[in-house]
């Protein structure tokens, strides 16, 4: 009875007296009283009253024999007496004791069930929280790794507990960053996962400044490499926190669990090489640096903690293939198309290719010549442009990043061709140069090769280096090795940043970039010397013509001593001793020509658009500039020999209608077509002269340049239809001697002057008769009758003048013989039969001209007198005509053309009259037009 009421209020007693111990940090009591009384004070419940009373800041080495041999087992009596407080314990009475030990709340060991699911051992749990609440009060991480470290061999948990949670810690607030105030507290860097604690346990490293790809290499060596060791345990947490809520039943909760499991089958290494990659995006060279410097999941520190031989080398070994898959991606997302940033890329696939024991790509000089086999047809079928996106360069089954020897040589083929790109003057990154080579069109490697050759002159001028920059032109579009300088292959290119582009148009635009370029020797010696010529030679004029061409276009001055007309003609003179017959450079040297003629006259367009010489090739009618010269230039029609070798130039430069140049009609021969534009710039020419007045000029022109001969207006009369050139040339020179004939000089000082240019103006206008169709016949004879009245007018006028003139010089009378002369003699010293039988001056023409002066012929009168005087069948302008008697009646032809009545005379007849040689002339051109209307006889044959 004593002893079972003892044990009631004893074990009370015990507990309280354990309690006590613990609170006062008296381990040597409570060791003490927990070897005496075992049967009381069990393992679990010393654990709870440790963990629940011994104060935080107790040292560790007071109670870590105690926890050894609880550990073990086995309690040994410490030497040390008991205190006196075990036996006032006793004393206490069974209800108070009970009531005492109910208040005492002591805490559980698995009290989140959730956090330590996997841990089974009281000493282990025990020891977790006690380094939680230790952490909590003092924050002395080495305390509690002092804490644990004798038992990290007792349980696998505890050990893989403290590696990922304590060693990283320590390594982060006490070894690596100990002046920054931010760290964390050990609950806290418990519950880190995925990409959220990557980035913030490698965000430490960016904040430090110096030395920052180093730090972040350490970090990830000593700080998320043991981190990630827990990812088991952590995964196991998650995985009984998601069974416990899945029992919920609603549909977004069944979604969210699916979710969850299908992310707990993601490798915490899989964030790290996200994070690579991410940090590649902002800053390649740090992200190069770290797949150089870092062996990934195997360059692990473990401070000693963890054996090597545990691992699963075939886990490690995906690892490490994921890895260098992510420093592969790097290499796609990299931004920087610097030659360095390629450099380092390279140094990136030579560490992958050590890491997973593949052939190393060679250096960027070596690779030209080297084995491109590895390029196999089957693994460029299984690219596609999917692979590219961001989202998928991690995944294990993209052809483009996972780490074997084809993407390692497809890869540095891509980085050869932005090393050469970048040198060219035209860098492209990674990503777009690998789509480009992969998966560009004709039309996109035809775009970039036109940008790559016109960034080249920039940088390059030398002859020497553009025969390089041609290899690498070449090596771009064609990734094997071979003879640059060999004939054309028929067979397609593997693979190439330009490979859908033909050889042959590569080599075009080579030729035309060396000829931007100035580079005059490379281009003949390559395309016109050496014996294997890449391209034909009518391929070679066909481009030196357009490239010298697309120069004169664009010129804005048309002196070939000035901008792209010189530029043209540097070009033309470089390849015409390798092509003396050919006709393009003939009319391009001619269209030149032209151009350099015309840079000396002042021309502008419509709307003030000054000229360019593009506008010659532009215009529809290129002569007709010429006429915009002759307008726009005061008195440039003065330099008809100019103008005509102007457009005789631009004949012979092959212009066409479409002012294109190109081989003349074969419907009209050369020299048909030259005197077509020389009758055509010479009525330019008269016309401008008669705009400004010049009828002299215009009368020249047309009688020493423009009349035809008389065989030459024969042929066209009688032949009207032999076709359009005929009547092109008829109507040019009609037109010219109509519009001058028409035209009203300035008023001469003198009478003679203006009977010359009366009489020059019908036979001007004879000569439009001669030459004009039948159409036009009654339009010029108008104008004509009305220039003979006025010449009639004013003869008439002039003689009046000239009689009265006499009159008032003989000082006669006519009825009394008088003289009003002062100092005058009469009669009676003058004979008066003398005076009277005496003749005025030049009484008998003026007299015969009012005699026989008669009214306006008629049109038939006209025709009539023509068919008369067809039978001459003289030129009227070029011979004098001897007949006496005028083919028009009513016209006199006695009329001397000097002052003196007998002056011409040969004794035998007068001399004709100029206007009656007009009249011939008239009447012969019409005997063969319209006599045939008023039934004239046909002339006699000579």
């Amino acid at each position: 009875m004593e002893s079972g009421k003892r044990s009631t209020s004893g074990e009370a007693g015990i507990i309280l007296e354990a309690v006590r111990f613990a609170t006062s940090a008296d381990v040597g009591s409570l060791h003490q009283l927990i070897a005496r009384e075992t049967d009381v004070l069990q393992l679990e419940l010393v654990l709870r009253i440790l963990l629940t009373y011994l104060p935080e800041s107790t040292e560790t080495h007071n109670y870590i024999d105690l926890l050894q041999q609880l550990a073990v087992g086995q309690l040994h009596q410490p030497s040390q007496p008991a205190s006196p407080f075990v036996q006032r314990s006793y004393n206490l009475s069974d209800q108070d004791a009970q009531h005492q030990v109910r208040q005492l709340h002591l805490l559980p060991l698995a009290e989140e069930q959730d956090l330590y699911a996997g841990c089974t051992d009281p000493i282990s749990l025990f020891l977790i929280h006690r380094a939680r609440k230790i952490d909590l009060e003092t924050g002395s991480i080495p305390e509690v790794q002092q804490l644990l470290e004798p038992f990290l061999d007792r349980d696998p948990y505890l050990r893989t507990w403290m590696i990922s949670n304590i060693l990283p810690l320590r390594r982060l607030d006490y070894d690596y960053y100990p002046h920054i105030d931010d760290t964390y507290t050990l609950e806290a860097f418990e519950k880190l996962e995925g990409r959220p604690a990557i980035e913030s346990l490698l965000s430490r490293s960016a904040r430090a400044g110096n030395d920052e790809t180093n730090q972040s290499v350490r970090d990830l060596r000593g700080v998320v490499g043991p981190w990630a060791y827990g990812e088991k345990g952590r995964k196991r947490r998650k995985t009984h926190h998601d069974r416990r809520r899945s029992s919920l039943t609603t549909p977004w909760a069944s979604e969210r669990s699916a979710k969850s499991e299908k992310e707990s089958d993601r490798s915490t290494w899989s964030d790290v090489n996200e994070w690579i990659v991410e940090l590649a995006l902002r800053d390649f060279a740090a992200a190069a640096d770290i797949v150089e410097q870092w062996d990934g999941p195997n360059d692990v520190d473990y401070d000693g903690f963890s054996d090597d031989e545990e691992l699963d080398h075939d886990i490690h070994g995906v690892l490490v293939q994921r890895y260098a898959q992510a420093g592969f991606a790097t290499i796609h997302v990299a931004s920087g198309t610097s030659a360095s940033t390629f450099e380092r890329a390279i140094g990136v696939l030579k560490r992958i290719a050590r890491l997973l024991h593949l052939q190393e790509p060679p250096d960027f000089e070596k690779l030209r010549r080297s084995n491109t086999s590895t390029l196999s047809k089957d693994y460029l079928d299984k690219l596609s442009e999917i692979h590219l996106l961001h989202n998928a360069l991690l995944r294990p089954d993209n052809p483009l990043t996972f780490p074997e020897d084809l993407s390692l040589g497809f890869a540095s083929h891509v980085l050869r061709s932005c090393s050469l790109l970048q040198k060219l003057g035209h860098p492209k990154v990674y990503r777009a140069t690998a789509k480009l080579a992969a998966f560009g069109r004709r039309e996109e490697h035809l775009e970039e090769l036109h940008k790559t050759l016109q960034k080249v002159p920039v940088r390059t001028r030398d002859n020497s280096s553009w025969a390089e920059v041609r290899e690498h032109i070449l090596w771009l579009r064609d990734w094997r090795y071979e003879n640059f300088n060999s004939d054309v292959s028929g067979e397609e290119p593997l693979l190439g940043v330009f490979c859908r582009i033909p050889r042959v148009d590569v080599e075009v635009e080579i030729l035309k970039a060396l000829l931007r370029a100035s580079c005059y020797t490379v281009a003949v010696y390559v395309y016109c010397t050496q014996d294997q010529r890449p391209i034909s030679e009518d391929m070679v004029e066909k481009t030196v013509i357009n490239v010298a061409m697309s120069f004169y276009d664009g010129a804005s001055n048309g002196n070939r001593t000035r901008g792209g007309i010189r530029k043209a003609c540097e070009i033309l003179a470089a390849f015409q001793s390798h092509f003396p017959e050919s006709k393009s450079f003939s009319e391009a040297n001619a269209l030149i020509a032209a151009t350099h003629s015309m840079s000396f006259y002042s021309l502008t367009l419509q709307h003030g658009v000054p000229f360019q010489p593009v506008n010659i090739r532009a215009s529809k009618d290129p002569l007709s500039l010429v006429g915009r010269i002759l307008e726009q230039n005061p008195r440039s029609y003065t330099k008809l020999d100019d103008m005509v070798e102007i457009g005789q130039n631009l004949v012979r430069a092959g212009l066409s209608s479409q002012g294109k140049l190109q081989p003349t009609d074969r419907s009209h021969r050369e020299d048909d077509n030259l005197l077509e534009s020389f009758r055509r710039i010479t009525a330019m020419a008269i016309e401008a002269s008669l705009s400004e007045g010049d009828f002299d000029t215009a009368y020249s022109y047309i009688v020493n340049r423009l009349s035809p001969t008389v065989s030459g207006a024969s042929k066209v009369k009688s032949s009207p239809q032999k076709g359009q050139e005929q009547k092109d040339e008829d109507d040019i020179s009609w037109r010219s001697a109509y519009l001058a004939g028409r035209a009203t000089p300035p008023k001469s000082s003198t009478s003679q002057s203006s009977v010359r240019l009366l009489e020059q103006r019908m036979e001007l206008l004879s000569l439009a008769l001669i030459l004009a169709p039948s159409s036009q016949l009654a339009e010029i004879l108008e104008v004509w009758r009305a220039v003979e009245g006025d010449l009639t007018s004013l003869l008439a006028r002039e003689a009046a003048e000239e009689d009265q003139w006499n009159s008032k010089g003989d000082g006669s009378k006519p009825s009394t013989g008088s003289s009003n002369l002062p100092g005058g003699f009469g009669s009676s010293t003058v004979d008066s039969d003398q005076l009277a039988n005496q003749k005025p001056r030049r009484q008998s023409r003026v007299t015969a001209a009012a005699a026989n002066e008669e009214a306006p012929m008629g049109l038939f009168d006209v025709a009539r007198g023509a068919a008369q005087a067809f039978s001459k069948n003289a030129f009227p302008l070029r011979g004098a005509a001897s007949a006496t008697t005028s083919p028009i009646e009513g016209v006199t032809r006695d009329r001397p053309l000097s002052m003196s009545s007998d002056s011409g005379s040969d004794g035998k007849g007068e001399r004709v009259r100029k206007r009656d040689m007009v009249a011939n002339a008239v009447t012969g051109g019409l005997a063969s037009g319209i006599g045939w209307v008023i039934g004239a006889p046909a002339p006699p044959k000579a």
